[in-house]
């Protein structure tokens, strides 16, 4: 168990927060435990996932480790303040009192996950975060705010006291921007299931945030479109252009379960500095969202790339539907298409959303489809053949990545099946696969537990 733990990476920004506090370690109790405390700060360390599910129980068992005894209690409260999960309005204003009595505490915090089902409440906590946080986080990097619908079972039900009024949407204060707008030093963003009332006001959270980096939305709806933010729309050479771009330092952009309208809005807007896209496809439609102010002007049907002039990575999450709804292959074609032709290499990741919807087999055909699209994408953007044959140097080059999760007793048939999904790339473009063991139940396929089935030899 313990080598298992010791053997688990940590992220680079938590190897720099150990290393800024590594001064204010506790001296140890040799007779507290058989184990050197370098082994047991090791294993503490190891209590951090990415998954939420997995965050809610580490805080528990960090709890308990920092009641353990002295030598353990900094280490505990180090990593139980680097990423601290909050539930609701009485956690968020307990966790102020703590920063607030514990000023020391303030920058061990680095990650700040808002999550639960009173989101959508007159309960909801979200109004209140950066007003009871203000000034106390200087050294925070990332946001993540997820709602935990009502149908998870996973998360404890709502007791007596955070019963609210439930609310169709998200309820946030008139100046929430403003306020949000004082945390200068988160650069990643994380959205999960949330409904805002409007996208002006899903627009406004993301551009509040002067140094975000990374955005990821996944199951985020509006209530009503609207029309087109005023520093959302396309900058002219006059005093009516916006004072400075849409979310002027996002370079990565991931859209899974978000409305085609509200993607389009996106990518136009943040396209010229992107450099990595994450779509899923097929594309959502909100058929309860309304279209109220929505202009006819504005790019309708897929994504257009041909104002991402500095984006080198696409990735695209294809679920079961790309297989029936007729749309999904031309849509996929129409995006890559007007890819512009500045960007040297362009990398084009295909991967499952999520691999549990798919077996092995029906992904694998999928593939096949979609590697018929991208060999006639390919042969269409290449420069023509020079007069001795050879492929011009001006054409674009691509790379294209499979990325699987599976077994590694499937490898060689991931292998063998995805090769012929790619047989006349030609010297346009490369093929490769990514390949690793399937870290969570959703990267699991329906057929997860059979065996690949032997290879038949003829004598």
């Amino acid at each position: 168990m313990i080598s298992r733990l010791l053997c688990i990476p940590w992220t680079h920004s938590r190897r720099q927060a150990t290393r800024a506090i590594d001064g204010h370690r506790a001296h140890p109790d040799r007779n507290a435990s058989r184990f050197p405390v370098e082994v047991c700060e090791n294993i503490i360390d190891m209590l951090y996932s990415f998954p939420i599910m997995d965050r809610v129980e580490n805080a528990r068992t960090l709890h308990r480790c920092a009641l353990v005894c002295r030598a353990w209690r900094v280490r505990s409260q180090r990593n139980l303040f680097y990423s601290v999960v909050l539930h609701n309005i009485e956690a968020l204003q307990k966790f102020s009192a703590v920063l607030d009595n514990g000023p020391h505490l303030c920058e061990y915090v680095h990650q700040l996950t808002l999550m639960g089902r009173t989101l959508h409440t007159t309960a909801s906590p979200l109004s209140l975060l950066p007003i009871a946080l203000h000034g106390k986080l200087p050294k925070l990097q990332e946001v993540t705010i997820n709602r935990v619908r009502e149908d998870e079972d996973w998360y404890p039900s709502a007791s007596e006291s955070e019963s609210a009024k439930s609310l169709q949407y998200l309820p946030l204060h008139p100046r929430f921007a403003l306020y949000f707008s004082a945390f200068t030093t988160v650069s990643g963003l994380y959205i999960f299931d949330l409904t805002f009332g409007h996208f002006n006001d899903f627009a406004r959270m993301i551009n509040s945030l002067p140094a975000l980096r990374r955005l990821v939305c996944n199951g985020v709806r509006c209530v009503t479109l609207g029309p087109l933010p005023f520093n959302m729309g396309p900058r002219a050479d006059g005093i009516h252009a916006p004072a400075r771009p849409f979310a002027s330092n996002l370079r990565e952009l991931s859209l899974l379960k978000v409305d085609i309208h509200c993607v389009q809005r996106l990518v136009s807007a943040c396209g010229p500095r992107l450099s990595n896209l994450i779509v899923g496809m097929p594309f959502f439609n909100d058929t309860e969202m309304v279209l109220l102010g929505y202009s006819t002007t504005e790019h309708s049907g897929g994504v257009d790339l041909s104002l991402c002039s500095t984006l080198d990575r696409v990735d695209i999450f294809l679920e079961p539907e790309s297989v029936t709804d007729g749309q999904t292959l031309d849509q996929f074609k129409a995006m890559l298409n007007p890819w512009g032709s500045d960007v040297p290499l362009q990398n084009v990741h295909l991967r499952a959303y999520y691999e549990h919807k798919f077996a092995r087999q029906a992904f694998a055909d999928l593939l096949g489809t979609a590697g018929r699209v991208l060999e006639a994408l390919v042969i269409d953007s290449s420069a023509p053949p020079c007069a001795d044959g050879e492929v011009g140097e001006q054409g674009r080059r691509w790379e294209i990545w499979i990325d699987l999760y599976d077994w590694e007793v499937w490898r060689d048939w991931w292998r063998t099946h995805v090769q012929k999904c790619f047989l006349t790339l030609g010297k346009s473009a490369e093929f490769r696969m990514n390949f690793n063991p399937p870290r969570y139940n959703w990267y699991k396929w329906q057929d997860s537990d059979a065996l690949p089935p032997i290879p038949t030899t003829t004598t």
